[in-house]
């Protein structure tokens, strides 16, 4: 019989394997199923809905961040979507081809640009966001309300601290 990959769960094997070299910590457990558990919620996403629309999970958190914070600079977009800016050109045409974003001079520097949603952009979230938020109630559905209140509150910190490195 062979034996569960860590994805699967076979947590333990992993940490043992750390320990007998000398280097694991709580924090590898944290990080590595934060790790997973992103991995996770990210491919059910693609898979099961958004590849239905025709749009990766980066093209999708791109079009959120524009969606919900409106239009904004490609390199802020970038870093708000955490991909590189030149990931980010492939991205944009992407949705530009589908009719969901454009790009503009920016008004004060042409050298720089704005990306906005256009309003078939705003439509395809409006409709494709419960869906997603569905994904996302799912994957928490076995927690309690304190235990989601201490879960995010403990992730904002790790958030915090990651993001002064």
């Amino acid at each position: 019989m062979s034996k569960p990959t860590f994805a699967g769960g076979h947590e333990a094997d992993a940490k043992a394997h750390l320990q007998k070299h000398g280097i694991y910590g709580k924090s590898a457990s944290v990080v590595s199923n934060i790790f997973r558990i992103s991995n996770l919620i990210r491919n059910h996403a693609e898979t099961n809905l958004l590849q239905d629309y025709g749009l990766s999970f980066s093209g999708f958190t791109a079009l959120w961040v524009l969606w919900v914070w409106g239009p904004m600079e490609t390199k802020q977009l970038a870093q708000e979507t955490g991909v590189a800016k030149s990931t980010l050109t492939g991205l944009l045409n992407t949705l530009e081809r589908g009719g969901y974003s454009e790009r503009s001079p920016h008004p004060e520097d042409k050298r720089r640009v704005i990306a906005s949603a256009t309003p078939a952009g705003e439509s395809l979230m409006q409709e494709i966001y419960p869906l997603f938020h569905r994904i996302e109630d799912d994957a928490v559905s076995t927690l309690s309300d304190t235990d989601l209140d201490m879960t995010k509150d403990m992730l904002r910190v790790i958030l915090a601290t990651v993001s002064k490195s």
